[in-house]
């Protein structure tokens, strides 16, 4: 078993269920209703949809690796990825929060710790022996 993995994969599912209710419910579905241009709008929610998408194989993938602590070297670059994926994510969503002038962002907008904390946990379990 390697622990940062499973910790790695449980938080990646926490954001998953995470972004497909309460983001849903505080973001998705007031953005549909909200009047702007209309190709902006389904742009968003293709993104929206993309975003889940993104969301769905790295906990299982995260979990399965950290549980049969599957040695396999394709297996390690798939996490080395996802890793690395996870936390550019973090560090973009870090830094347009920052920069928003938005007063509290960093807090309102704290998705960015979420996909550090995945991005360095997976990036501490591909280094356990």
């Amino acid at each position: 078993m390697n622990n940062f993995l499973i910790a790695s994969g449980l938080v990646a599912a926490f954001m998953l269920v995470g972004h497909s209710t309460m983001g849903r419910k505080q973001f998705f579905l007031p953005m549909l209703e909200a009047t702007f241009d209309p190709t902006a709008k389904r742009v968003m929610e293709f993104v929206w949809h993309m975003s889940t998408a993104a969301l769905v194989l790295p906990p299982i993938v995260l979990l399965y690796a950290g549980f049969t602590a599957a040695d396999a070297q394709a297996l390690n670059y798939l996490v080395i990825y996802i890793a690395l994926q996870f936390a550019a994510w973090g560090a973009i969503h870090l830094l347009l929060t920052t920069t928003s002038g938005l007063p509290g962002a960093v807090y309102k907008m704290f998705q960015w710790a979420l996909f550090l904390a995945v991005g360095g946990l997976a990036w501490a379990g591909t280094t356990v022996a």
